[in-house]
């Protein structure tokens, strides 16, 4: 479902990203526009290799296995690229980039 969000608002003038952004910062410039897109793409990138690996576990048939990756590991890969992208934005925000 994620996927299908955050895919669909790329065909969108305003992403999915970018809406959330603007939240905070308003007259979001056009270099942030390009940003928020980009940050996109990486989660669409996330959640097509997080449904394979998923998909994987299920296709394994091993139930630990699945409620190793399904219930811990993709939270924790979540929370990887949630805090990884707020670090790359902190750096890219203090020079002036977004």
């Amino acid at each position: 479902t994620l996927l299908g969000v955050f895919g669909w608002s790329l065909g969108q003038p305003m992403t999915l990203v970018e809406q959330l952004a603007r939240l905070t910062t308003p007259d979001l410039p056009e270099r942030g526009v390009r940003y928020t897109r980009k940050v996109t793409r990486v989660w669409c990138l996330f959640f097509i290799g997080n449904g394979l690996c998923a998909g994987w576990t299920v296709w394994h048939g091993d139930l630990a296995l699945w409620s190793l990756y399904n219930g811990l590991v993709s939270y924790l890969l979540m929370g990887v690229l949630m805090g990884g992208e707020w670090l790359v934005r902190q750096r890219v925000m203090r020079r002036g980039n977004v």
